[in-house]
């Protein structure tokens, strides 16, 4: 007679922190707690599909709903095909509606005002994610020994794909601005007080400039739509699919690519 709690125990144990980022381990067990308010108790074999209509049966929040019943889902695939606390995955016979994807695209005046108003260290972050397509935390924990022969190393922390940026002279610049930050050690972007940034920190610092330029008129982005702005401005889908360190092309092209594909027609020859 497992229970939905029991399963969420182990994958709380077991699964989460071998298996996940950090950042990506804290969202998942945010929804865990939520998961467990709303199915802890019920046993989990005795679940059937239309015991989660009422759940996603809501006006507001229904995307942090999927999201939810998409973590137990993996917790319900590791309960059958691992652990063998289980028979099925009832969530397997769930329809659950498709996100879609972010398509805010940051226009080049939204960049420069922003990047104009915000703090130093905001301002070289933002050009590091511009240039180079990475995420946030990949940025905040830029080493210097990741620097060696005119490229920038990279294992990033979400999927551990391992890349190697070309240090071009727009790139170069913006790094000897990082050098020349007081108290500089081994990270590339550092606090005013030195050491590295955490993400909460460097998060609330992100939105204190947001504010303040939001307040003044701008329209707010997310740090991650800059990624979405490299993408875009990359010559072909291709390369931003390798900047980004993406395993196939069709997460570039639906979720990163926002912008207008310029196509040329077909050229025929005359006869």
């Amino acid at each position: 007679m497992t229970t939905v709690n029991d399963i969420l125990d182990r994958f709380v144990r077991e699964y989460i922190p071998e298996r996940l980022a950090p950042r990506t381990q804290r969202d998942y067990l945010r929804h865990v707690g939520h998961l467990r308010l709303a199915f802890g108790t019920r046993i989990a074999d005795e679940l059937r599909p239309r015991d989660f209509g009422p759940f996603l049966d809501v006006r507001k929040g229904k995307v942090q709903r999927v999201r939810q019943l998409a973590v137990l889902s993996a917790a319900f695939s590791e309960a059958v095909g691992t652990w063998y606390m289980i028979e099925r995955n009832v969530l397997r016979d769930v329809k659950r509606p498709r996100s879609k994807p972010r398509d805010r695209l940051i226009s080049d005046e939204e960049f420069a005002s922003l990047h104009a108003a915000a703090p130093l260290r905001v301002r070289l972050a933002m050009e590091l994610a511009l240039l180079t397509g990475q995420r946030q935390g990949d940025i905040i924990g830029l080493k210097w020994d990741q620097i060696r022969e005119m490229e920038i190393h990279i294992e990033q922390a979400k999927t551990g794909k391992r890349l190697a940026i070309e240090v071009t002279p727009a790139l170069e610049a913006v790094l000897d601005r990082c050098w020349a930050l007081p108290d500089r050690g081994e990270f590339v972007l550092t606090r005013r007080c030195g050491g590295r940034y955490t993400s909460e920190g460097f998060r609330a610092l992100w939105q204190r400039t947001m504010r303040q330029w939001v307040r003044r008129g701008g329209i707010r982005f997310t740090f991650h739509d800059i990624r979405a702005l490299c993408a875009t401005k990359c010559a072909t889908m291709e390369a931003a699919m390798h900047l980004l360190g993406h395993s196939n092309i069709s997460m570039t092209r639906r979720v990163y690519r926002r912008g207008i594909e310029r196509v040329k027609p077909l050229e025929l020859k005359a006869a």
